[in-house]
């Protein structure tokens, strides 16, 4: 995906952003996602990361007003007969983005937090564990709703779970990425057909390795807040363009489940005392 030039705000020209510090913990650099006219958002936030002394930067996101040409319109209604909406365009590009910034930078884990969560009480000490995980993954989530058929890969101390899921969590609000997870991604999502969330779940594909901590270490406050990202309308589908997309979200679903007998069988769950 090509970067509009009146959309580079905050891309961090191959310099590092250095791991912060926290009662003698390493913590990653923490990147905000808020579109730049989120006021609430943005001050809701900046007090929650504050009051944990959690550094941080915003990313600028923008409001997409057009379909981008990296939107596979012609793909997306073969499989599913209806159109992203443009807030779901905008989500992609922003997380995207922010992949192209790890990929050129020198760290190998970032943490991507949208301004819609509130902390839990121990989210720097929780966040500062996960960078000691022994167990390989690319992606992982640090909330697990949405997610169905989990199992236990690791234990860390403090009594924290890492759980690898049939069904993965669903949403963006919060997650680590390594590096090579994210040159992954760029390579995988140069086309944009799925929502960002949709499109990082279907791992039987692009093969990262995803988990997810739990419990939760943020909660999703978006009810609150409000969203701002318009709901999709339901389409109006032909006989045969309902058959076609119950076909392909079959075939994901056989798909996933083969992937996840692949996993349980050749990765073993491990614990750390």
């Amino acid at each position: 995906m090509s970067i509009n030039p009146w959309l580079q705000r905050v891309c961090i020209n191959d310099k590092k952003m250095n791991q912060i510090s926290v009662s003698k913990r390493k913590l990653p650099p923490v990147v905000v996602i808020s579109l730049v006219d989120s006021d609430v958002r943005r001050a809701h936030i900046t007090q929650q990361l504050r009051d944990a002394g959690v550094p941080f930067r915003f990313f600028d996101a923008e409001r997409i007003r057009e379909y981008p040409p990296e939107y596979d319109a012609a793909t997306r209604l073969r499989l599913y007969a209806n159109h992203l909406t443009l807030g779901e365009v905008g989500c992609y590009d922003s997380h995207y983005r922010i992949w192209q910034d790890l990929a050129r930078s020198n760290d190998d884990i970032w943490c991507v937090l949208e301004d819609d969560i509130e902390l839990t009480p121990n989210f720097p000490e929780r966040l500062a564990s996960a960078l000691d995980v022994s167990v390989p993954w690319g992606v992982m989530r640090l909330k697990d709703g949405g997610s169905a058929g989990c199992w236990q890969v690791g234990q860390l101390p403090g009594g924290a779970i890492l759980n690898d899921h049939r069904k993965q969590p669903g949403g963006t609000q919060a997650y680590l990425i390594r590096r090579d997870a994210a040159l992954t991604l760029l390579a995988y999502g140069k086309r944009m057909v799925h929502p960002v969330d949709d499109m990082l779940n279907r791992n039987w594909e692009h093969g990262i390795r995803m988990i997810s901590m739990a419990p939760d270490i943020v909660l999703d406050r978006g009810d609150d807040l409000g969203t701002t990202i318009t709901g999709r309308q339901k389409a109006k589908r032909s006989i045969s363009q309902k058959l076609r997309r119950e076909f392909h979200m079959g075939r994901d679903s056989l798909s996933r489940y083969v992937d996840v007998w692949r996993r349980r069988f050749l990765v073993p769950a491990r614990r750390w005392d």
